[in-house]
């Protein structure tokens, strides 16, 4: 069994290909561009959604069957075709490339798998079931999300700003510690 080391990524600016224009690729782009990647999306029919994506600026999209040279300089590349062996042979040339591959149907052709998350403004909580059932990662995902409402993101919002004034005013690291402990331990949720 493949163990997963779990890390988040910063993707700004950096070029993520997305094979495939259907709804799971258009979910796949939606988290990329959250992220503030440069994506473009290679495939032959397109969704609504992704066309609009696109229409607006904010993908490249290419109505054309992968060329492996698109996944040149990419940092990342998401698979998600219906055919199966495209999915592969844009896994096999990612892993011989090193670059950062997920075909969506298939973990054992990934470098790495996407959990399902949860986002209350900077708080992200990722839930994996190592890629063995995404359907019970998806049901622990709406149960999270019943007790992790909008205040926390509110709260965030506040340690945001009182974080680096105590680190700033209070020289003894356990007298911090204490302080912002007792926000937390004050604030109600």
């Amino acid at each position: 069994m493949t163990k997963y080391y779990p890390i988040n990524l910063v993707l700004e600016n950096r070029k993520c290909v997305v094979i495939g224009a259907g709804r799971v690729a258009q979910r796949k782009v939606r988290r990329l561009l959250e992220c503030g990647a440069r994506v473009l999306v290679i495939g032959r029919v397109i969704t609504p959604g992704l066309k609009t994506m696109a229409d607006k600026g904010n993908v490249i999209f290419k109505r054309r069957k992968v060329s492996l040279r698109d996944l040149n300089g990419a940092y990342l590349v998401i698979a998600a075709t219906a055919d199966r062996s495209i999915n592969s042979l844009v896994s096999a040339y990612c892993r011989k490339k090193n670059i950062m591959v997920n075909v969506v149907d298939s973990p054992k052709e990934c470098s790495f798998i996407l959990p399902s998350i949860i986002r209350r403004g900077d708080l992200t909580i990722s839930i994996s079931t190592g890629g063995i059932s995404p359907a019970l990662a998806k049901k622990i995902r709406q149960d999270l999300e019943k007790a992790f409402g909008s205040e926390y993101a509110a709260l965030l919002g506040i340690m945001k700003k009182i974080r680096p004034l105590a680190l700033k005013k209070m020289k003894s690291a356990k007298d911090r510690k204490k302080f912002l402990k007792g926000i937390l331990n004050n604030a109600g949720i």
